[in-house]
């Protein structure tokens, strides 16, 4: 056994996920309060980072989110971490509404590792103790 929970990143973002959707529902055994959505989700980003390809595109939507603002001329000067500061505002200032959060969660780790500096330690940490958890 070369972890402490043999899941792997696949198998456990695949657990989090329906754990988190049975859970958001409220009509189930489990119950995940809405304001808890996006730590739920932020776990699923840094286990699909490590995991499969049906995964892989949680990060893409992130890119794409970065690029979008990136392109746009007439924001002027836009970096990756203004995205980053922007997602965390829209789930954070915002009321907690799961279908939101969800997403911004699970985008949320690969944007900060792409904006760099702050902005990746908590995706970065995170990630190497989940990992070696799961792994």
């Amino acid at each position: 056994m070369s972890s402490l929970i043999a899941l792997g990143t696949g198998g456990a973002a695949t657990l989090t996920t329906v754990y988190l959707y049975a859970g958001v529902r409220g009509k189930n055994k489990i119950n995940v309060a809405d304001e808890a959505v996006p730590y739920w989700s932020f776990g699923i980003g840094l286990l699909a980072a490590n995991a499969g390809e049906a995964f892989q595109q949680l990060a893409g939507i992130g890119t794409q989110l970065s690029d979008a603002f990136q392109g746009n001329a007439a924001l002027g000067d836009w970096q990756t971490g203004a995205t980053a500061g922007l997602l965390t505002i829209v789930v954070f200032g915002f009321k907690a509404r799961p279908w939101k959060d969800a997403i911004c969660g699970a985008v949320a780790p690969s944007l900060y590792a792409a904006a760099g500096g702050l902005w990746a330690l908590p995706a970065s940490i995170f990630s190497g103790l989940i990992t070696s958890f799961v792994k």
